[in-house]
């Protein structure tokens, strides 16, 4: 999609441009020949053509095609919002349902990140008017795609936003680390007891008293 970043505690955070629109619509990052595609929100629901499944209140799933607030599936029609459906859920999005938004729409640019964080925005004006510090920027031609020295301006936002994750990539890189060396060492002296080595020489190989040595591995055999 974009810039890759840090992924902490399963949690995924990869930025992108996120385009911007009059009426507060987000671009998805993906663009061709027809456009912007148009982000879709939590809040937007299923659009006719969608494969969803409903969760019901007893825990069993259904699944089939939306359309026209009813889901289309092998067991006939099922109402999406009578008799106790209590979670529909988007699985395939049809490609006739998505939105599209011609390049000369686009407003804005903001950085985003996977996480659900965005930057704060960048006005989009006409060439004359450009001025980063101001927050504004242009493009050339009809296009949305921004030049390489403003993208790189929108990627230190989201860097900064990240720093603090990726800060805490690196602790939990180094905190691995060191619990494998707890465990190599654990696994040595185990092979060391096993081999005749005393606990006087076991401590004074691991900085450690004879006794400091017994007490810390002895349990561990």
């Amino acid at each position: 999609m974009g810039w890759m970043g840090p992924v902490v505690d399963g949690q995924e955070h990869e930025g992108w441009v996120v385009p911007l629109f009059a009426d507060g619509a987000q671009g998805a990052g993906t663009s061709s020949a027809r456009g912007r595609l148009v982000a879709r929100r939590p809040d937007d629901g299923p659009r006719d053509g969608d494969r969803v499944r409903l969760t019901y209140r007893d825990g069993s799933t259904t699944e089939g095609v939306w359309s026209d607030g009813t889901v289309l599936g092998g067991d006939g029609i099922m109402p999406a919002d009578l008799g106790g459906p209590v979670h529909c859920e988007v699985i395939d999005q049809a490609e006739e349902a998505e939105e599209w938004r011609p390049d000369a729409e686009v407003t804005g640019w903001a950085a985003g990140c996977t996480c659900g964080w965005r930057g704060t925005p960048w006005t989009r004006v006409p060439p004359g008017l450009v001025d980063p510090a101001a927050r504004r920027l242009a493009v050339a031609g009809p296009w949305a795609d921004l030049e390489a020295t403003d993208e790189t301006r929108v990627i230190a936002e989201w860097r900064r936003h990240i720093a603090g994750w990726r800060a805490l990539e690196d602790v939990e890189a180094a905190a691995a680390r060191q619990a494998a060396a707890v465990r190599a060492l654990d696994e040595a002296v185990r092979a060391a007891v096993e081999a005749g080595a005393s606990w006087a020489d076991i401590g004074r190989v691991t900085g450690l008293t004879a006794r400091s040595a017994l007490e810390r591995w002895s349990a561990r055999g």
